[in-house]
């Protein structure tokens, strides 16, 4: 016959197989989240400031790239930098594990970034940096470690 706390050790076990699993996938579901407000919030003229949310593992990124698709008044609605910011930061979100000692960082260090998010642009309003991170909050709201 088995008794109750017989099971005890299987469900530890279990359970704990469970956690990097389940957190790598929220932290890789509110990256995502996070990135594409982040990118889609950035205010556009040619295209650097956009292109440069960067996604990283181990240590975050440190230079300016020019942008993926150059342009002059490109606007909040352009889509070649935004599509490549993204997919650049997915490449990196994919091979994030938790568990493992990484870090996944979101970057951007146009000189310039501070200033946007201050409102400098009239393309976006104050604090869209804020609103990507929150983003990414709400995104993982209810979301569940363990399967069942």
């Amino acid at each position: 016959m088995v008794k109750p706390f017989d099971l005890l050790p299987a469900v530890v076990r279990r359970r704990a197989n469970e956690v990097a699993p389940g957190v790598t996938r929220i932290a890789r579901q509110a990256a995502m989240a996070i990135d594409r407000e982040l990118v889609y919030g950035t205010p556009v003229d040619k295209g650097v400031a956009r292109s440069n949310w960067i996604g990283s593992n181990g240590t975050p990124f440190a230079d300016v790239i020019p942008a993926y698709a150059p342009g002059k008044k490109l606007g909040i609605g352009e889509r070649a930098n935004a599509e490549a910011a993204i997919a650049q930061a997915k490449t990196a979100i994919n091979t994030f594990q938790a568990g493992k000692g990484q870090k996944l960082y979101l970057t951007n260090n146009v000189p310039y970034i501070g200033r946007l998010n201050n409102g400098h642009s009239k393309q976006a309003p104050a604090g869209f940096i804020q609103k990507g991170v929150q983003a990414g909050v709400e995104s993982v709201k209810g979301a569940r470690i363990f399967k069942g």
